[in-house]
């Protein structure tokens, strides 16, 4: 990678094929995009992208080791799965349709997403990893052009994940339209179910590990 194109664009694959695989975030965007429409996808990714901006910071400053620790693995494992299993228990005690006129993206709706989509960010074990790993590892070939190589690598990153959030909202979206406002109980339902599994599966991984 010797120029800012070819670290912007591996960068964007790279992202782009983590985020396809599902998990909590996306999980989430969709449970957001079938309640508030398309704009709950750049709402989550905002605040993941913040939370990203400032694990990037912490990268840079030398802590790469510290976060990639058996230690700090575990610690985020059991945390982050307790805090999604509450996520998904909330989904699931609250399925029913919001009031109408609500969106996501308009007034406190935006920053409630945006502080959703670093939860679960930080939440998930495996993102901390990645980055104390892979994205380590992308940053120190980027960081060859300097910060303009870094800026690459991290717009190339947060653009796959927009553009793929934004898409799952949309269709998500577009699904309530089609199929009304029931739609909204039974996705609420099952993706509640799905961050309680995931937060269970955090966390036994994480007593795994310990045994």
């Amino acid at each position: 990678m010797e120029s800012l194109a070819a670290i912007f664009a591996t960068s964007f694959v790279v992202a782009l094929s983590g985020a396809l695989a599902p998990g909590p975030m996306f999980t989430l965007t969709f449970a957001e995009g079938v309640r508030g429409g398309w704009l709950a996808g750049p709402a989550v990714v905002f605040g993941h992208g913040v939370l990203e901006l400032l694990l990037l910071a912490l990268l840079v400053s030398g802590l790469g080791g510290v976060l990639a620790s058996p230690v700090a693995v575990k610690v985020v494992g059991l945390a982050g799965g307790a805090t999604l299993m509450v996520m998904g228990a909330l989904m699931l005690a609250r399925p029913s349709a919001p009031s109408a006129g609500t969106a996501a993206g308009r007034g406190p709706g935006f920053f409630r997403l945006a502080a959703s989509g670093a939860l679960t960010s930080i939440s998930n074990p495996y993102w901390t990893l990645w980055w104390a790993t892979v994205g380590m590892g992308y940053l120190a070939l980027s960081g060859r052009l300097g910060m303009a190589g870094v800026g690459s690598f991290f717009g190339g990153h947060i653009l796959a994940d927009l553009a793929w959030f934004t898409l799952v909202s949309a269709l998500a979206a577009s699904g309530r339209r089609f199929a009304g406002g029931r739609l909204y109980a039974y996705v609420t339902c099952l993706c509640g179910a799905f961050l309680v599994f995931f937060g269970g599966w955090f966390i036994y991984a994480s007593l795994s590990r310990a045994a």
